[in-house]
C-alpha cells in the first residue's frame, strides 16, 4: 500500500502580544522553524509513537495504519468503522506490549463501543499483511467514551487503562492491567465511582497527600490511603470545567507547593489555568481561574513538554478540527497549533504559533498530541491526528 504523503509549508513561531494575557519572555532565543508533513487524510483522531519494528527508530501508529521510520512508509494495522457525519471509531490509541513477546502492540479505545481491543504486532518479517490480529481485552459495559488514557495511577510501575466519558451518568472506572506468567496482559475492572464521569480528565495530586487523584469536568476523586482498587474514591465537587480537555494538566505553575490545573474548552473558545489557593479548614480545595487565551476554539487536547530546549516544559495545544462535525463555535476558523511559554515569576504566558492553515487544510490536534524527537536532531517534534489528517510537525530548531 502506497503512503499518501504530502509536504506542506514551513512555519515560524511568532509571539502574540495583542492581549494582556500574554507577555513576551525576555531573554528567549530566536524563533523556532517548523515544517509540516501530512501522512494521511482521514477522520482518525488517535495517535501513538514508539519503536514498532524494533529497529531503534520511532514509528507512528494512527488509526488504520502505522508509519514505518525513517521514511514513514504507510502500513496497515486494522479497519475502523465509520459513524455519524465524519467519525471513525478511534478516540485514542496507545503502544504497549500486550502479549509479552517484546514488541509493541496497539491498544485502542472507541467512541461508542463497549469493548476494548488490542491489535497484535506481527513482528519482523510479518508486516506485509492486510491487518494485525485483533484481541478482546475487556468489555467495559459502557460507551459514550470521550478518550482513554494509559496512565500509572497507583505508582506501581504498570499503567492502567482509564476511560473518560462525556456521559455524566456513566461510572468512572479503571482497567488494571496484569501481566500473567505467560507474559500476556489481562485486565480487571475497578469502579472509582458507580456514577459520575464527564467530558475531560486528568491525573495528579490535588491535596498534597502524595497520591494521584483523578480530575474530570465536575470535580475530582481522591485516591484512598489503602489499596486504590479495593474501595470507592471520595468525590469532591470543588470546581466545574465545561467540556474540559483530554487531558486536564496538573502542574505547580507558580511553585507554591500546590498543584494547579490547566485546561481548555474542547468545544468552544477558551484556554485557562486554575490557581490552587490555600485550602479551607475542612480540606476543601479552593481555586482562582485565569484566562490564558480565548482566540481559538476546540482546544480538545493538551500536552506539557519542552519543545524549545530551554529546560522548561511548554503548554502545547491547538484547534481540533470539526470536533462536533462543524457545530461548535469557531468551526470554520483557521486551524492552529501553538505552544505557550510560562513565566513563573511574572505569571504570564507567551504564545508561539507553530502552524496555521484555513479550516480543513492543515494540521489540527485531534484527540491526542504526541511529542517526540523523531529524527534525532535534538528538537522534539509534534505528531497530531485529526479530521484534517495525521501530521508530523517537524521541529527544525532555531
Amino acid at each position: 500500500m502506497k503512503s499518501k504523503t504530502l509536504l506542506c509549508f514551513t512555519f515560524l513561531t511568532a509571539a502574540v502580544l495583542d492581549s494582556s494575557a500574554f507577555a513576551q519572555n525576555k531573554g528567549k532565543a530566536a524563533k523556532l522553524k517548523w515544517r509540516v508533513q501530512q501522512l494521511h487524510r482521514d477522520n482518525n483522531e488517535g495517535v501513538a509513537v514508539g519503536d514498532i519494528d524494533g529497529d531503534g527508530k520511532l514509528d507512528i501508529s494512527a488509526g488504520e495504519f502505522w508509519y514505518q521510520a525513517p521514511d514513514f512508509k504507510q502500513r496497515p494495522v486494522r479497519s475502523l468503522d465509520a459513524f455519524g457525519a465524519d467519525y471513525l471509531q478511534n478516540n485514542s490509541e496507545h503502544l504497549y506490549d500486550m502479549d509479552g513477546d517484546g514488541d509493541l502492540d496497539v491498544l485502542a479505545g472507541a467512541f461508542t463501543n463497549t469493548i476494548v481491543s488490542w491489535y497484535e504486532n506481527p513482528g519482523a518479517g510479518g508486516y506485509d499483511v492486510d491487518a494485525w490480529k485483533v484481541h478482546l481485552l475487556l468489555d467495559t459495559g459502557t460507551n459514550q467514551n470521550e478518550a482513554t488514557f494509559l496512565h500509572d495511577i497507583d505508582g506501581d510501575g504498570t499503567p492502567e487503562f482509564i476511560e473518560n466519558s462525556w456521559n455524566k451518568n456513566n461510572p468512572t472506572q479503571v482497567l488494571k492491567l496484569v501481566r500473567g506468567t505467560d507474559g500476556k496482559v489481562s485486565a480487571t475492572k475497578h469502579l472509582i465511582s458507580e456514577v459520575g464521569n464527564g467530558h475531560g480528565m486528568g491525573f495528579g495530586d490535588l491535596n498534597g497527600d502524595g497520591r494521584q487523584d483523578i480530575l474530570f469536568q465536575a470535580g475530582w476523586y481522591e485516591q484512598p490511603k489503602s489499596d486504590p482498587f479495593s474501595s470507592r474514591w471520595t468525590y469532591h465537587h470543588d470546581f466545574d470545567l465545561p467540556h474540559a480537555s483530554c487531558p486536564i494538566l496538573v502542574v505547580d505553575l507558580n511553585q507554591d507547593g500546590r498543584n494547579d490545573i490547566v485546561w481548555a474548552d474542547g468545544h468552544s473558545y477558551g484556554l485557562y489555568w486554575h490557581e490552587q489557593l490555600k485550602p479551607q479548614a475542612d480540606g476543601t480545595t479552593t481555586w482562582r481561574q485565569h484566562l490564558i487565551d480565548k482566540k481559538f476554539s476546540q482546544g480538545h487536547a493538551l500536552a506539557w513538554d519542552d519543545v524549545d530546549n530551554d529546560g522548561q516544559p511548554e503548554l502545547i495545544t491547538g484547534k481540533r478540527y470539526y470536533a462536533h462535525s462543524g457545530r461548535d463555535s469557531g468551526a470554520e476558523d483557521d486551524i492552529t497549533v501553538q505552544y505557550y511559554d510560562w513565566n513563573a515569576r511574572a505569571e504570564t504566558w507567551a504564545k508561539q504559533l507553530v502552524s496555521t492553515a484555513p479550516a480543513g487544510k492543515g494540521p489540527g490536534i485531534g484527540l491526542q498530541i504526541r511529542v517526540h524527537d523523531l529524527d534525532g536532531n535534538g528538537w522534539k517534534d509534534l505528531i497530531v491526528p485529526g479530521k484534517s489528517g495525521t501530521h508530523i510537525i517537524w521541529n527544525e530548531g532555531r
